[in-house]
């Protein structure tokens, strides 16, 4: 009986905290939303809300999904280490809970270079991995969206250093954030579509809460 006790004690204890874990991520959004309208009132600068934008994405919304499973049909709204999420998936929902006003499903749904061409403002095609990342590090510190040829994620430019950060099909690991050049996921591609995300235009729409359409072919 002592075991079988302890047994229950120990679902009730994990099944707490997970929904603890939870409320945290709502509160989370709660208050990137707050933050986002006070960015807005008070006319905040391009820079000052880029660089609340990409500390929020890197150090807050990512850290939650760590530890969810990829699946190729994953589609998730909520992370959790019982949860399922495409690559795809994981680039809509994710910068749809910070604030982007669009239909995740719709664009999880396109091509990886459709998601490039729909969100962001410009997209440039390389040809090879070492040409990709040589552009990125000769740019600002910022968000891209990276369309491969059989997957999607961001590249984060940070500090001389290009992370890619997406949902890892290798042992369905899931969300993960790699030094872009040692990520195997990353070498899968002839092709490398890349846009710049946090542009001045995509801040305004974030600000403002501005639906996204997106043309389907």
């Amino acid at each position: 009986m002592r075991y079988t006790f302890l047994f229950y004690s120990l679902i009730i204890v994990l099944t707490c905290t997970a929904q603890t874990e939870l409320g945290n991520y709502d509160v989370l959004l709660s208050e990137i939303k707050t933050d986002r309208l006070a960015l807005k009132s008070e006319n905040q600068s391009m820079d000052s809300c880029r660089s609340y934008f990409l500390h929020q994405f890197e150090d807050r919304i990512f850290p939650h999904w760590v530890g969810t499973k990829w699946d190729y049909n994953g589609h998730t709204n909520r992370p959790g280490s019982d949860k399922l999420i495409a690559c795809g998936y994981f680039v809509s929902t994710t910068l749809k809970h910070m604030g982007f006003n669009w239909n995740r499903y719709d664009l999880a749904k396109m091509y990886s270079k459709a998601i490039v061409e729909q969100t962001c403002e410009k997209m440039t095609k390389y040809a090879s991995k070492p040409e990709a990342l040589k552009a990125v590090l000769s740019s600002e510190d910022n968000l891209y969206i990276v369309g491969l040829d059989m997957h999607v994620g961001f590249l984060l430019k940070r500090n001389n250093t290009v992370y890619f950060v997406h949902s890892n099909y290798y042992g369905t690991v899931g969300p993960e954030k790699e030094i872009a050049k040692n990520s195997m996921a990353f070498d899968d591609s002839a092709n490398y579509y890349i846009g710049k995300f946090l542009t001045d235009r995509n801040i305004k729409r974030w600000l403002n809460g501005t639906l996204f359409t997106f043309v389907r072919d």
